[in-house]
């Protein structure tokens, strides 16, 4: 294919490439894989400007998906990435393709790629232990997790999957151990939450109340801290203490209407309507 469209060119003779790209789809619904592919890595390119590369190629892959030109749309995002293989959202749109698409084979091969060249794209890595998790290889999805968090050592939301991971399991002390890192390595208020969360739910109310002590120090205007600590309070039978959270928690964060709710529900509970 690419000889002769070098031979065309060579002897003036114009290129359509809409021709070209339509012959492709024919070819994958043929079933010459090979075929479509070569024309496509041929063809895709001519007669299209520098600036318009990328749109212009992932518009022709999207089309090739609606017209169920699957092969087509494959070697199209191959090529883009190729001339653009830093780009994080064509890994993406690429990967959603696969997992519709594809095979759980094809979007992990996919998905290893793309981490090695966009190693800071968090969604990339979560999709690919995701995908592991799904298959029932959770050696691998550790894996992969413990990879990112080498790329991405502050982020919250991968230190949150991997405690997602390993909590769907009843693997209890390992979702602990990583929590704790975790508030060391990143901190954030939502890592703090799940924290007393995963106390709260194996039933350790004291240990997810000191938790929610330190995490407040931290963390004062997230209002989820303050609503946990009234919640626990409540469920251990001390409506005071209950009271006294909810409203320390409307001080500091006045806009909260969900902990206004709780603070409120717990009145009505109590018989205090007036």
């Amino acid at each position: 294919v690419q000889n002769g469209v070098k031979s065309l060119q060579a002897n003036m003779v114009e290129i359509n490439r809409d021709m070209w790209m339509k012959d492709a789809e024919a070819c994958d619904t043929a079933g010459s894989v090979a075929t479509c592919q070569a024309i496509i890595r041929t063809t895709v390119g001519i007669g299209v400007e520098d600036e318009d590369r990328k749109t212009t190629w992932l518009q022709d892959a999207k089309a090739c998906e609606e017209h169920g030109a699957f092969n087509c749309a494959r070697a199209i995002y191959a090529h883009a990435l190729t001339v653009f293989p830093a780009h994080e959202d064509i890994w993406l749109l690429a990967a959603h393709f696969e997992r519709d698409h594809g095979t759980r084979e094809t979007l992990d091969e996919h998905l290893r790629k793309a981490v090695k060249y966009c190693p800071q794209a968090e969604t990339l890595w979560l999709m690919a232990a995701k995908n592991q998790w799904q298959a029932g290889n959770v050696p691998q999805a550790r894996q992969i997790l413990d990879d990112a968090f080498t790329a991405n050592p502050n982020s919250e939301d991968i230190w949150l999957a991997a405690v997602k991971l390993e909590s769907e399991i009843n693997e209890d002390e390992r979702a602990r151990k990583l929590l704790e890192k975790a508030r060391s390595e990143a901190g954030t208020a939502r890592v703090w939450m799940k924290s007393a969360r995963l106390e709260w739910l194996l039933g350790n109310l004291d240990g997810a109340q000191a938790l929610l002590q330190e995490a407040l120090q931290k963390h004062p205007d997230f209002p989820k801290l303050w609503m946990m600590r009234g919640q626990i309070a409540e469920q251990a039978g001390n409506a005071a203490a209950a009271r006294e959270c909810y409203a320390l928690g409307m001080k500091a964060c006045p806009t909260s209407i969900p902990l206004w709710q709780l603070a409120a529900a717990l009145e009505v509970r109590e018989g205090n309507l007036t």
